[in-house]
């Protein structure tokens, strides 16, 4: 038989060596691909012991099972100390052996060095599983107050079982003006007429001056759709103590007519950039005249030292769900033993709002208020609360020990 094209057998032979050819490729695919992962699994395991070599994956001041911190707040107000603290643990289960030397503390701002520790001693002591250990108390050395605004740096450096460990820790003492508001109430009624003043309080450790060129009072609806405004132009230079307040603007407005959630915007424009404050004003048509639904709380230890600062709150309690208008008419807090050793009334009308099973602080001690037991005994607090229609006594034992 006469074929015109390739006969079977040429077909089939045809059809075998494409098949060769493509497993060729394949297997050439294969061996690149294997090739590829081998190279990149040897360059991750490179780089894994190269890193453990020269970059070690642990915590910062660690030595064998123990662990140096430096225990502090991020950022510090001015008028407050320093309160830091440098503490051990044993990281472990068991015990260990801890040996101290050539102990240095130090505070320093840029390259001025504010205060420095060292003990040179030896110090060994035995710390238990888990076990703690207070090195350096900054409050117990000095008290490190006043300081001017900005970034310290703390430096610890010791040597821990024969290792030297260094470690830094960046603290913030602040320096800025802030907007305060006095005599704003928790709620009005509508179309009430709102007074109040605004302050900038210096947040600093000295004098400072500021140029107040305006003072700007937004209301806000939920929404946030204003619908009040207004512009003062001042151009002012005011001047505060350190830690002081100065009265820079008074505001007198008409609340809005329908009850509701505002909010009151300022904005003070000064030298020194845009000050703002963003407060809540709360409208309301109807309140309550009775106590019913609240707890009257005080908060303070019945227990205190003889001749120790005692300090203590008063609060009142909404334990329901539903938002509360209160108007308090009388508030009195009375703690005697055998005379009056405290008293505080207030007779003017207290406006409160108590959200659902929140508390509002009617009363709380401040630094002002310097109460003491100087002789052991038991004092007695007398707390009273009274509404248009409604009355809270409250009393609380207070043991003074010697």
């Amino acid at each position: 038989m006469k074929y015109f094209s390739r006969s079977p057998e040429d077909w089939k032979k045809s059809d075998e060596e494409k098949e060769r050819k493509e497993r060729e490729r394949r297997n050439r695919i294969r061996r690149r691909a294997n090739f590829i992962i081998a190279v990149n699994l040897a360059i991750v395991v490179f780089l894994f012991f190269f890193t453990k070599a020269f970059f070690p994956n642990r915590p910062e001041g660690v030595v064998g099972q123990f662990q140096i911190v430096i225990d502090s707040k991020e950022s510090y107000l001015p008028d407050e100390p320093l309160d830091i603290r440098v503490k051990i643990y044993n990281r472990e289960r068991r015990k260990g052996t801890l040996v101290l030397e050539d102990f240095l503390f130090s505070v320093k701002k840029d390259k001025n060095v504010v205060y420095e520790f060292h003990y040179p001693q030896r110090v060994v002591k035995e710390l238990g599983a888990f076990e703690s250990a207070l090195v350096f108390d900054l409050s117990r050395e000095v008290g490190l107050v006043d300081l001017g605004g900005g970034d310290y740096l703390v430096t610890v450096s010791m040597r821990v079982n024969d290792q030297r460990v260094t470690m830094g820790k960046i603290v913030t003492v602040v320096e800025e003006w802030r907007v305060e508001v006095d005599n704003l109430k928790d709620f009005y009624f509508p179309y009430e007429e709102i007074d109040f003043s605004v302050y900038l309080e210096n947040i600093s450790s000295r004098q400072r001056d500021i140029t107040v060129k305006s003072v700007t009072l937004k209301i806000l609806e939920e929404d946030e759709r204003t619908i009040v405004e207004k512009k003062t132009t001042l151009g002012e230079i005011f001047r505060a103590a350190p830690m002081g307040t100065v009265e820079v603007h008074r505001e007198s407005l008409s609340t809005p007519e329908g009850p509701g959630n505002y909010l009151i915007v300022l904005e003070l424009e000064t030298e020194e950039g845009t000050l703002k404050r963003v407060l809540p004003l709360i409208v309301t048509e109807e309140y309550q005249k009775e106590l019913r639904g609240t707890i009257l709380v005080i908060e303070g230890p019945k227990f205190v030292s003889a001749g120790e600062r005692y300090d203590f709150s008063v609060k009142l309690l909404n334990e329901e769900k539903k938002r509360k208008h209160l108007v308090l008419k009388n508030v009195l807090i009375v703690i005697t033993r055998k005379e009056p050793v405290f008293s505080y009334s207030r007779s003017d009308e207290f406006r409160i709002v108590l959200d659902s099973f929140s508390s509002r602080e009617i009363f709380k001690t401040t630094a002002y208020d310097l109460v003491k037991f100087y002789e052991p005994g038991t004092y007695r607090m007398v707390v009273v609360v009274e509404s248009e229609d409604d009355r809270f006594v409250k009393e609380m034992e207070i043991v003074a020990s010697e």
